[in-house]
């Protein structure tokens, strides 16, 4: 990990989400989007950027949702509803825009700085699987509730 402004940008999500990765390689693989220049990390091949973790997130996410919804009386379209709310592209996007995380993602360099909704959404989801790769549920749920991805 010698690339000052890949280490710069590990930095600044985990001031967002309040985390410090002990592996840092998961977190850089959760910021590359699909045509990224980035093609390995470590000895691992990246297919798409970020988006096996992308998938991996968006399962922890709605794990953590139906945790939540579980403790609860409410009927089970309700469950729905939240994870539509929740873990839906327009609030993941929105996060990661609100939040700052839209500096951080490592794109083609070709979409000149522009970073569309749906690989900001998938973004958000993959720092999600990284984070849980890196530790566990609990501070799945912690670095949500940073990032105000809760279930209401």
């Amino acid at each position: 990990m010698e690339d000052t402004n890949m280490m710069d940008k590990i930095r600044g999500v985990e001031e967002i989400i309040g985390y410090q990765f002990s592996d840092p390689w998961t977190i850089w693989e959760a910021l590359q989007a699909a045509g990224s220049p980035v093609q390995t990390i470590g000895n691992r091949t990246l297919v798409g950027g970020n988006r096996r973790l992308a998938v991996l997130g968006d399962r922890v996410l709605d794990l953590a949702i139906a945790e939540a919804w579980h403790e609860g009386m409410e009927a089970r379209v309700r469950f729905d509803q939240i994870r539509q709310a929740v873990g839906g592209n327009l609030n993941l996007d929105r996060i990661g825009r609100a939040t700052g995380l839209v500096a951080f993602v490592n794109q083609n360099p070709s979409t000149l700085g522009h970073v569309s909704p749906v690989t900001m959404s998938a973004t958000v989801e993959a720092v999600l699987g990284a984070v849980y790769l890196d530790s566990d549920m609990n501070t799945v749920k912690r670095v949500m509730n940073t990032l105000g991805l809760v279930p209401t």
